[in-house]
């Protein structure tokens, strides 16, 4: 000890509880002083310096050493020395067995990372080099090959530690050791995985407080190499970009890199372009106070982003689309809000520089921004926001559009990464956000710290858990080191209800609040030791992290993590013409999208949208998966000092990360640990070359193993024998693999000098083999050369022999020739000669037989005239003596008939009538046997054939109901039978089918005998035994002869038995006889149609049963059932019987779903009694014996219980409903189960059978809910599931079960993949093609070009079913492919049509109704447009004017956009100078400026397209005046607004002039962005369906909408004009409240200013256009008295006759005084006459001047009025005016002049309509008010507009 004291000795010292590296100064006295290294002095008795109080430092502390493993002193002060040490040396690196730590130095370190720095660490081993990064890297590249795994790098440490720097390191070795791996020259992946950096550190991290380069998102690397070692490609996976950080910073910090680099990198044709300006201008950069840092040169980072984009492979294009967006960013946080009756936006101009950066539309941008859209039956609410909410909007747009944009460019990197799959291995690299703990922390933080305390989990179970777990199984002898462990914390945060599961729950919830959530995480976790509960009250929550405990500031908590990005937003951007816009968001849908159905209930159902934290922790948990695949490397950074400077070491800084991180235990468990070990065949496989000759003996690997390993480590100290695996120390690692190459080295040299003379024998062999040829081969010339010379020869000899043999046969054929010429024409003379003979004897006996036949026919004649005239003469007497005999009998007759004709006339007469009657009733009852007789043989024969087709009827009827039973592709189709029943499957059990039977029932205080069933999930009981197929009451028409009783109708119940007859009953009773019974199988026919409505008939041999059933579905399931029963085979007899027990005639059901016991009650007086408990009720059964008591307990009790899940697959629901068929014949109960495959049904709960059906679904598949008012009154609430073959219709027992059963049918069919048909895949192609390759897939691809033949199908994917909107089923549309194939054909009939405009309206309309038919209509037009057989022809050039309509109305989505503008371009291309290209000009145009419709194009809008020219509109005004403007398809109200005011010169006035429709009195005011043409469309269809005011036509006009200021308006201008006109007109609609002295007055000033001064014998005009007679009626006391007589008096008498006469014609033929008095009409001229004379002289400026002041003398002038009804309280009277105006909003009493109430803009909080016709203010103090009028869009728009101007005038006054 004393040793250890001497002076400058070095020790470790404990002070205050700590040890101390010090050095001992001084001894003596006995007293001790030392002095650490932190400058501290330390004096001591020497009686105090104990070993446990001061200890000798070992050299290796001293010293320093490379791997802390090592280091004799372990303790944390000593490893934080070691790590101070070697950081003071510029040695930043240090090992801890494999880990590596890495210290940031704050500063570059010249030549640490050089190229020749990354060769010296090239295939060394680890720990054979000093520490270093690419150590690491080397190892986790080699090991890749050793191993054949997965490798992995884990960074991790506090921010600004140096993590993203070291991940670039580590990225570009192994960069440099994948090119060093090929020869080939290329560096495209690894130069694009390097140049990747720069883009993502720009995009993804942020200067903080505690780093400067921040990621602010975690990346995961992962790099596939092949078998040689060569990079073929990555990718990076994101997690949890810091997307708040663009709207909002903490002080001191800055937003994402990129935004300054923008600023400070583009050149000034780019800044003027994006309206760009200096960073402090910028509310999203400027708030935190810092905007630039002199550590970061934001101009050489754009370089470098820019260099890096260019190659990943960014084109120009989409630079520039990138930089506009951010660019927007930028001006979309400027965008401020004041309040004005809601959120309004302060200056309008920033919000235009964002439109047109985003390539929106301004109006829409403004109401995405302010507004809230909502959707209440079927209407849609816009209500205004507040500024803080408007703000909110903003600031949710912009994270959406950086968050977006960062996905995007993401992306794209991706792309270029993106190579060939590798079979081999990959690498990755983490870089993950570091542990955060600021002054503040909040929603980012808590997911940051909760990722790497996932991260701090899994370094712990790789370093400790599992190691120490590995070393207890194997039995090493080992020491258990303790470490701390996280699993509870992180139970905390993710277990089941725990703080992720609360924030979700009330995140969802819609009355959750952060003070909410913060109650329930202090009751839940508020004993849990992690959780801190802060002590002062606040919003704050805490928790206890591995590195420490961090507070959380629950403020904005659940808005964070809902994610609130409004669908109205979406929908705008969505809107956007920029294709790069809607990219971004093209795979984001909204919340709460409908169906293709119309009605928020007949479409897609509303899915839970994921929140924030849901995701990251589900990417969390997928990126610990993906780490559990590979072997795991650790890399820790420490950060020396939290003021981020060089040189400067803490040590309590460090300390702190030291001891969180757990770095002295891995220490202890790396210097004892084994952390190489493998299985002994793996061993023995690895380095049997170094076992060769060692243990040849020994069969046992264990013990090869073990000696081996003596062989190169006899202590044992580095090395142990487990029971499976072999268990090294690293360095012993290292030996073995160095004599392993040693070894290798030396066998590779044996085995290359083998394959080096085997390469020469090859060799010789070779070149010998190539003599032998040539020798072959010339030899063989010299002998073919001789062989040819006598060959020559011969021939010679062989030419002279051959002649002269062949002269000699030519010769002797010569004279052969001659011979036999002559013989032929010998033999041709004989023939001829016998011809002619045979000739000559024809001729003759020819003419002998005509002459014999000649003479027969002459004989014939004669002998036939003479029979004839023999018959005629005895035909003649015979009549003459049969007149003669008729003649005798008449007269006789006519004697006798008057003789008795006296006598018996009376008893003549009845004696007939008793015999007609007599006779009628025999002929009928003759008739009836005759029939019964005819029909009995009928019968008979017909039976055979009735027996021999019925069979197949049953089959074929079969196959009708099952043939649409889909089944899932690829799967076997088992046999079916009725009701899509497997045939193989086994039968039900025996309960099933016997258990019915008698109970008798409690029922009230009676018992009563019912017959009970237990059928398919369902226990019934009914009042008699269900024997039966079918049973119900109907009427039944008498039969019999008599008049009386075919009349009568009695009701019976009617019983359909398995034998085929019907019976009827008087009662329904067991026992009693029936009244009749009807065979139906001898039935001749069911009639479907009676006398009477629900009526059918029965035809039996001799009669027809009339019957009438009680409903339609009544009529039609009975009809149905006798048809088929008639041929019914007895096996489907039986099974109709099981199936047609119909509920209905029951007297009561229970769902077996809902039985919760079935006990035996015990009652002595009734032994067999049992109780049935259900949810809702309870049942007292008595059975008639125990047998039938246990039978039925048995069989309820545990129904329900065994329900298996069927066939492996997750039930998402089930439960049992009623099935309807596609034809409606049959109503069938079966057990439904949903899967993620389809939809299988069962006839009973037993899902382990095979089901009896099977319904496939796809993404095409729609489901339909009821109507919900038809399906409560009619209590069924059926839905429809439409699939490709066909619709099923779906019963479930309650509107509860249905909703669920079409939410969970919706969620599978929207998680199903799309379906892509070959047009969509063509499409998609043209994308990715190059220019050579289309024109190759026009040509092999048919389908895209014109076709004169019909279609067979779609060309897109278009949903199954009817289209279900209210309007679409209004117009009698059918299915989406219906409408299609109907559109295709009107498009082919068109091209040969005289007047085509029909159908193109027909076409136009049907996309105006089914928007979701555009898509399809364009690509049919494009087909019918491309690659013509005929150019110019007219069925080309029609089909040209339809696609010029089309993209003049609508426009489709925007990937048949892409397509339509790649089409347009081909056909410029392609046919230059032709008519088509005029009109793909046209087209073109077209689309860059179409806007939103409602209305499908007017007829002279269509005609305007096909001549490809503007159309014409009129505008009026007051006064008579119109103006011809030329407008397109797209000109908007606002854009005809300023094109009249520059025309008539009112551009600078006072006032806003505004588009009016206009109809008689009717003024709608038309906002800016409606588009005119829409206008017209719909006024052409206002005439056509006769919706006008008082016969007058719609019309547009213009004139003043907003009075800013009324008082400075130039008497002598034009607007004063318009504003002159415009009172004269208000004040006729009665709008002024005025006195009757006034409003006389006003005529007269009106009169003078029309017509001049008052002459004698002047008329005034009609007083209805001067005075408003019909809106103010005239008191008696306030004109002179006139008598009902007409006579003259008083002042009317300077009148003359001839106009008194006229102003009584006047007033009798106007139909507007009808109902008014005469006299009083005459008494309101009298008065204005006489103020007509008092103006005389009077110029007609005066009179328009004077008009106008005596409005002006009115308070409330300028203010519009609107009628309305206040009906809310007593405060205001019911009728009231409700008026508009620049200052205010006033309320009237209509007629008065003084308001009851004004309410100036600013106190205005919100307005709007809540619901149709009800309009809405909510004003300072929380009032509202609400009135009910027909003019809300009117005042709404009034009041915008007033608004508008207000925040106008105040910018205005702002920038003065």
């Amino acid at each position: 000890m004393a040793e250890t004291l001497n002076p400058n000795s070095r020790v470790w010292l404990i002070d205050e509880g700590h040890w101390l590296p010090a050095t001992v100064q001084s001894n003596a006295n006995g007293q001790v002083s030392f002095k650490s290294d932190y400058g501290k002095v330390i004096n001591r008795r020497v009686d105090e310096c104990t070993r446990e109080l001061v200890t000798p430092m070992h050299r290796s502390s001293i010293e320093g050493v490379e791997d802390m493993a090592t280091l004799s002193d372990l303790h944390e002060a000593a490893i934080l020395y070691n790590i101070q040490l070697r950081y003071r040396s510029d040695q930043i690196y240090t090992f801890i067995g494999s880990i590596l730590s890495a210290v940031n130095p704050y500063k570059s370190i010249p030549g640490m990372y050089e190229a020749d720095v990354m060769q010296v660490y090239n295939h060394q081993h680890l720990g054979e080099r000093p520490p270093h990064i690419y150590a690491i890297a080397n190892e986790v590249y080699y090991s890749m090959w050793r191993t054949k795994e997965n490798q992995c790098v884990l960074i991790s440490g506090e921010s600004g530690a140096g993590k993203t720097e070291s991940t670039k390191f580590i990225l570009s070795y192994l960069s440099e050791m994948s090119q060093a791996s090929t020869s080939a020259s290329t560096r495209d992946v690894e130069q694009a995985i390097l140049q990747s950096s720069p883009i993502l550190e720009a995009f993804g991290n942020a200067k903080t407080v505690y780093n400067n380069n921040s990621s602010r998102f975690g990346k995961f690397i992962q790099l596939q190499f092949n078998e040689i070692g060569f990079i073929e490609g990555g990718r990076i996976l994101d997690y949890l970009l810091e997307k708040n950080r663009v709207v909002r910073q903490n002080p001191g910090e800055r937003n994402f890199h990129i935004f300054y680099c923008l600023l400070a990198g583009v050149d000034a044709s780019v800044q003027k372009k994006l309206n760009l300006f200096e960073a402090a201008q910028y509310h999203y950069l400027n708030q935190s106070g810092c905007v630039s840092d002199p550590s970061i040169d934001d101009s050489a980072d754009y370089k470098r982003v820019v260099s890096g984009m260019e190659t990943m492979a960014f084109t120009l294009e989409q630079q520039n689309d990138v930089f506009q967006i951010l660019a927007g960013i930028l001006h979309l946080g400027n965008t401020t809000f004041l309040t004005a009756g809601g959120a309004q936006v302060e200056d309008r101009r920033v919000l235009e520089v964002v439109s047109g950066l985003l390539s929106l539309d301004v109006y829409q941008l403004e109401d995405a921004l302010t507004k809230r859209v909502m959707v209440m039956r079927g209407e849609e609410i816009s209500t205004p926001l507040d500024t803080n909410q408007a703000a909110d909007s903003r600031d949710s747009m912009s994270m959406a559009l950086y968050a977006n944009v960062f996905r995007w460019v993401l992306k794209r990197i991706n792309v270029r990464l993106q190579g060939q799959p590798s079979s081999f291995c990959s690498v990755g690299v983490l870089d993950i956000f570091g542990f955060e703990n600021f002054q503040v922390n909040r929603f980012e933080q808590f997911n940051i710290n909760f990722a790497n305390e996932k991260l701090q989990e899994y370094f712990n179970r790789h370093i400790f858990s599992l190691e120490q777990h590995e070393y207890n199984k194997e039995g090493i002898e080992w020491v258990e080191i303790d470490w701390v462990d996280n699993t509870e914390c992180l139970d905390l945060v993710e277990k089941k209800l725990g703080i992720l599961d609360l924030l979700d729950e009330e995140s969802r919830f819609p009355k959750g609040t952060d003070q909410t959530l913060l109650v329930k995480l202090h009751q839940a976790h508020g004993d849990n030791g992690y959780y801190l509960k802060p002590k002062v009250s606040n919003a704050k929550f805490g928790i206890r992290h591995y590195a420490g405990e961090v507070y959380y500031d629950t403020t904005g908590l659940l808005n964070k993590n809902r994610d609130t990005f409004r669908d109205d937003i979406l929908g705008a951007l969505k809107d956007s013409k920029s294709d790069f816009v809607y990219d971004l968001f093209e795979h984001m849908q909204p919340s709460g999208s409908g169906g293709q159905g119309g009605g928020a209930r007949s479409g897609k159902t509303t899915r839970k949208k994921p929140t924030v934290s849901s995701q990251f922790k589900d990417s969390l948990h997928s990126l610990m998966a993906t780490l559990g695949q590979a072997s795991p490397y650790f890399v820790r950074c420490i950060k020396p000092n939290v003021q981020k400077a060089h040189g400067l070491f803490e040590p309590s800084t460090v300390l702190s990360q030291l001891k969180y991180s757990g770095m002295m235990e891995t220490v202890r468990i790396r210097r004892a640990g084994f952390p190489v070990r493998r299985v002994f065949a793996d061993f023995l496989f690895r380095y049997r070359v170094l076992a060769r000759g060692i243990g040849k003996d020994v069969s046992d690997v264990k013990q090869r193993c073990e000696l081996v390993l003596q062989q190169y480590e006899g202590t044992k100290k580095h090395w142990q024998i487990g029971k499976t695996k072999v268990f090294l120390r690293e360095h012993l690692e290292t030996t073995l693999e160095k004599a392993r190459e040693k070894e290798l080295e030396i066998v590779t040299r044996i085995i290359k000098a083998w394959l080096l003379g085997y390469v020469m024998r090859k060799r010789y062999l070779k070149t010998r083999a190539r003599i032998i040829v040539l020798q072959a081969c010339y030899k063989a010339r010299f002998y073919r050369k001789k062989y040819l010379r006598v060959r020559q020869a011969v021939i010679v000899f062989q030419k002279f022999a051959r002649g002269l043999a062949a002269r000699r046969l030519y010769h002797q054929l010569l004279e052969e020739r001659r011979i036999e010429e002559e013989r032929r024409r010998e033999e041709e003379r004989r023939r001829e000669e016998e011809r002619l003979r045979e000739l000559e004897e024809l001729e003759q006996q020819q003419k002998l037989h005509e002459l014999a036949v000649m003479k027969a026919k002459l004989a014939e004649e004669e002998r036939q005239k003479q029979a004839a005239a023999a018959r005629q003469k005895k035909l003649a007497e015979q009549e003459r003596n049969k007149a003669l005999v008729r003649a005798k009998e008449i007269e006789e007759a006519r004697r006798r008939q008057e003789e008795a004709e006296a006598v018996a006339k009376q008893q003549a007469k009845e004696a007939s009538r008793m015999a007609e009657e007599a006779a009628l009733i025999a002929a009928e009852e003759a008739e009836r046997l005759a029939l019964e007789e005819a029909a009995r043989l009928d019968a008979e024969a017909e039976a055979a054939a009735i027996s021999q087709i019925a069979e197949l009827d049953s089959a074929l009827r079969a196959a009708e109901e099952d043939s649409d039973d889909e089944e899932e592709p690829g799967l076997p189709v088992p046999s079916k039978r009725e009701g899509g029943e497997d045939v193989h499957a086994p039968p039900p059990t025996s309960e099933e089918l016997s258990l019915e039977g008698y109970i008798t029932m409690k029922a009230g205080s009676k018992w009563k005998r019912r017959w009970c069933m237990l059928r398919w999930g369902s226990f019934m009981y009914f009042r008699s035994k269900q024997d039966y197929i079918k049973a119900g009451w109907m009427g039944k028409k008498g039969g019999g002869t008599g008049t009386l009783s075919r009349r009568n109708w009695k009701r019976r119940f009617f019983v359909l038995r398995d034998d085929k007859k019907l019976s009827y009953y008087e009662r329904d009773e067991e026992g009693i006889r029936p009244s009749g019974i009807i065979d139906i199988q001898q039935a001749r026919a069911i009639l479907d149609q009676g006398p009477k409505a629900n009526s059918f008939g029965i035809e039996v041999i001799g009669r027809t049963y009339y019957v009438v059933a009680e409903s339609p579905e009544d009529c039609r399931s009975w009809v149905n059932t006798l048809n088929k029963v008639q041929t019914a085979t007895p096996k489907e007899m039986k099974e109709m019987k099981e199936d047609s027990l119909d509920p209905r005639n029951a007297v009561g059901t229970l769902d077996l779903a809902i039985v919760e016991s079935c006990v035996a009650s015990g009652h002595h007086a009734r032994p067999h009694s049992f109780t049935i408990v259900s949810v809702d009720r309870v049942l007292h059964c008595l059975a008639d014996s125990e047998e039938d008591m246990s039978a039925w307990i048995n069989a309820l009790q545990p129904y329900g219980e065994g329900e298996d899940e069927g066939a492996g697959r997750a039930a998402i629901e089930k439960g049992w409903l009623i099935k309807e068929t596609a034809s409606g014949k049959l109503r069938t109960k079966r057990f439904f189960v949903l899967t993620e495959s389809g939809l299988d049904y069962y006839r009973s709960p037993d899902t382990s059978v095979p089901p009896a059906g099977q319904i496939s679904l796809n993404n095409l598949c729609t489901v339909i809910s009821p109507d919900e008012v038809i399906a409560r009154e009619s209590g069924h609430w059926m839905f429809t599931l439409n699939t490709r073959r066909r619709f099923y219709r779906l019963t479930a027992k309650s509107n509860s079960d249905e909703m669920r059963w079409v939410q969970a049918i919706q969620e599978v069919i929207d998680n199903k993949p799309p379906i892509i048909t070959p047009t969509e895949k063509l499409v998609d192609d043209f994308r990715q093609a190059g220019p050579g390759e289309i024109e190759a897939i026009y040509r092999v691809n048919p389908i895209l070009s014109y076709t004169a033949n019909h279609l067979k199908a779609s060309l897109l994917a278009l949903p199954y079913g009817e289209v279900m909107s209210h309007k679409a089923k209004s117009r009698g549309y059918g299915t989406y492919q219906e409408e299609a194939l109907r559109i295709f054909n009107s498009l082919q009939d068109e091209e040969s049509l005289g007047n085509p405009i029909p159908v193109i309206q027909g076409i136009l309309q049907t996309c105006c109704d089914l928007p979701g038919l555009r898509d399809e209509v364009y690509c049919q037009l494009i087909k019918q447009t491309a690659s013509p057989p005929e150019l110019d022809s007219i069925a080309i050039l029609r089909n040209w004017q339809v696609l010029a309509c089309m993209t003049s109305s609508f426009l489709p989505s925007r990937k048949y956009l892409r397509y339509l503008r790649f089409h347009l371009q081909r056909s410029r291309d392609r046919y230059p100078g032709s008519e088509m290209v005029k009109f793909a000009n046209f087209c073109s145009e077209a689309i860059k400026r179409t806007r939103p419709r409602d209305f499908p194009p007017s007829k002279d809008e269509i005609i305007a397209c096909l001549g490809r020219r503007e159309l014409t509109a009129v505008v009026y005004c007051f006064g008579g005046g119109t103006c011809k403007i030329s407008i397109t398809s797209a000109t908007t109200a606002g854009e005809v607004v300023h094109k009249l005011s520059l025309g008539i010169g009112v551009q600078g006035s006072k006032n806003c002039f505004a588009l009016f429709e206009q109809c008689g009195d009717v003024y709608k005011a038309m906002e800016d962005r409606v588009v005119i043409a829409d206008v017209l469309a719909k006024f052409e269809r206002y005439e056509a369906h006769g919706i006008n005011e008082g016969g007058k036509r719609w019309r547009l006009f213009f004139k003043l909408f907003c009075f800013l200021d009324t008082k400075n308006v130039s008497p002598d201008s034009l607007e004063a004009g318009f504003m002159f006109e415009q009172a004269y007109n208000d004040v006729l609609q009665g709008r002024f409240p005025a006195t009757t002295q006034t409003l006389v007055r006003l005529a007269a000033l009106r009169i003078q200013y029309e017509v001049g001064d008052y002459r004698s014998g002047a008329s005034i005009p009609d007083i209805e256009t001067v005075y408003p007679l019909k809106k103010k009626m005239v008191k008696d006391e306030d004109l002179p008295h006139i008598d009902k007589g007409f006579t003259l008096k008083g002042t009317l008498r300077g009148l003359g006759r001839n106009t008194l006469k006229k102003l009584k014609q006047s007033q009798d033929e106007n139909p507007a005084h009808k109902g008014i008095d005469s006299a009083e009409i005459q008494a309101v001229k009298v008065a204005v006459s006489d103020q007509w004379k008092k103006l005389q002289g009077m110029p007609r400026e005066v009179a328009q001047q004077q008009y106008m002041d005596v409005l002006r003398s009115w308070d409330g002038y300028g203010s519009t009025l609107f009628d309305v009804e206040y009906k809310q309280d007593s405060r205001y009277p019911h009728e009231l005016w409700l008026g508009v105006n620049a200052r205010n909003v006033s309320l009237y009493k209509r007629g008065d002049m003084q308001p009851l109430a004004s309410f100036p803009y600013e106190h205005i909080l919100s307005f709007g309509a809540p619901v149709p016709n009800l309009y809405k203010l909510v004003v300072e103090g929380n009032e509202q008010l609400s009135f009910e009028t027909q003019k809300v869009l009117e005042i709404a728009k009034l009041m915008k507009a007033y608004i508008n101007a207000i925040v106008k005038d105040r910018r205005a006054q702002t920038s003065r």
